[in-house]
């Protein structure tokens, strides 16, 4: 391997490389500082499909397939009428297509009924997770305000567009055409349906809904029929984002941040309790009367790695905590203002240790950054490694870097790709059967070239920087989540 320092030399050097970049209109995109284009409109049309240019390294051998991202993509129109937070924005399906060494890029706005009014209207009407509403028209269900834009998930031949208060939207995989709402059984039409469902290695998927101190179970084939659906009680009316699960339970995790009421905006009603414990509980997955709850420290979060359990007992889940949920209360809200997060919070790669007896143990790793990902052949399996998007940029949104955590021997790879870039979610794409014979593949956001790059590093060699990278002709707005889906 060559020298980290090469490597990532030149992967800078590459952001003098000529690009055309469809940078959005409004004048917010214009202004300075350059991370506000990171939360700038895309073209209302979205981006049409468009070859990227290898800007460094080689593209791997046998590296082929399509990573499908999702995030908010649209949040403020001519009127001056905005979304007020980053969650609330139209979601947009970005899609990488990869094969023999080439890549391409596109990408198009699910077509949610929130969409086509706030578009027919030329207006922010829809209340959100953080947005109030705005002379909305009446609404007939949860599914009216869905903004189809956190996460997907590939099942059926199709992409399912997720949030985390409706249902699924149906997306084609080749064209993103849109084909309106899931309904997986017609008297559970419009209920939550999180955008972080968890797939065992057999392919069945379950995910969880969450409605104050309810939370229903859906458990699904490997083509996405509906299998089961349960309702179950939880300990507190808590806010929940992700969850977790082993190849025998089911994890929810409970941060003191409790909903008060259904009312959106759905932050206005949350309250936190730093002196409150933070619970997980248990649940069987075979008998959901069977269950237990452990408590440790207050502590908030929004994203889980996976979870394992070991021969004794204890059950591992690692997350990315915060001190508090003031990220979300106010630093996402000030990004779309264009207000500069001088005092963001890091969050921490953490792992807990839910033991035997009760005791729940706190593992902490000393990374700083989001979007923890594992190797999804090894869903609720035991494994090793943790990939998150790591080194929060000082006095801006966003990380600047990627590690790899080992939590058998503490080994931690790491890069950086340096201040001109907002690097978003890192996905495991295996190359062979061993845990770090992986890829890491994701995107950034490159605001000296202002365009949208796509990187592929090597799980064996973080440290070694990107394998390739292509840039594309565009300036996407940062996204949340996405999957890839090999060929």
């Amino acid at each position: 391997m060559s020298n980290p320092l090469s490597r990532r030399d030149a992967l800078r050097a590459t952001a003098g490389i000529a690009a055309v970049a469809a940078v959005p209109s409004l004048a917010f995109a214009q202004e300075t500082p350059m991370w506000r284009l990171g939360f700038a409109n895309a073209p209302a049309e979205g981006y049409a499909d468009a070859a990227m240019t290898l800007v460094h390294g080689r593209p791997p051998a046998g590296l082929s397939g399509r990573l499908y991202r999702n995030g908010p993509a649209w949040f403020r129109y001519p009127d001056g009428s905005a979304m007020t937070h980053w969650f609330d924005g139209d979601g947009l399906i970005r899609r990488f297509a990869l094969d023999g060494g080439h890549a391409r890029f596109a990408g198009r706005f699910v077509d949610t009924f929130k969409r086509r009014t706030e578009q027919r209207l030329q207006r922010a009407v829809m209340a959100g997770f953080g947005t109030a509403e705005n002379g909305a028209p009446r609404l007939s269900n949860t599914d009216d305000t869905n903004a189809a834009n956190t996460s997907v998930l590939p099942v059926g031949g199709r992409i399912w567009a997720l949030w985390e208060a409706g249902s699924p939207f149906a997306v084609d995989p080749d064209t993103l055409d849109s084909n309106g709402p899931i309904t997986l059984r017609p008297d559970l039409a419009h209920m939550p349906f999180l955008a972080h469902p968890k797939v065992e290695p057999s392919g069945r998927i379950w995910n969880i809904g969450i409605h104050g101190a309810r939370a229903i179970v859906w458990r699904l084939s490997p083509e996405g029929a509906l299998e089961d659906a349960q309702l179950l009680t939880l300990p507190r009316a808590d806010y929940i984002h992700d969850w977790a699960m082993t190849d025998r339970h089911l994890l929810f995790l409970l941060q003191p941040w409790t909903m008060t009421s259904a009312r959106p905006p759905f932050i206005e009603s949350l309250r936190w309790d730093g002196s409150a414990p933070f619970i997980v509980l248990v649940v069987d997955k075979d008998d959901f009367s069977r269950r237990r709850t452990f408590e440790a420290p207050a502590m908030a979060f929004f994203h889980t790695g996976d979870a394992f359990e070991e021969a004794d007992g204890t059950i591992r889940v690692d997350l990315c905590a915060f001190a508090n949920p003031c990220w979300a209360t106010s630093h996402a809200r000030d990004y779309l203002v264009g207000a500069n997060p001088e005092a963001s919070p890091k969050p921490e790669l953490i792992q807990l240790a839910l033991r035997p007896n009760g005791k729940a143990d706190v593992i902490r790793s000393g990374l700083s950054g989001e979007f923890p990902q594992t190797d999804r052949r090894r869903q609720g399996l035991r494994r090793a490694l943790t990939a998150i998007v790591a080194d929060p940029a000082p006095n801006r949104p966003g990380e600047t870097g990627v590690a790899l955590m080992d939590w058998e021997t503490g080994r931690q790879d790491r890069f950086d790709f340096g201040q001109d870039q907002m690097v978003e979610e890192m996905l495991v794409v295996p190359y062979g059967p061993g845990e770090r014979q992986c890829w890491l593949v994701g995107s950034s956001l490159n605001l000296k070239a202002r365009a949208t790059e796509l990187h592929v590093l090597d799980a064996a060699n973080i440290a070694a920087g990107p394998v390739c990278s292509w840039r594309s002709r565009y300036a996407v707005p940062l996204g949340f989540h996405g999957a890839f889906l090999q060929r």
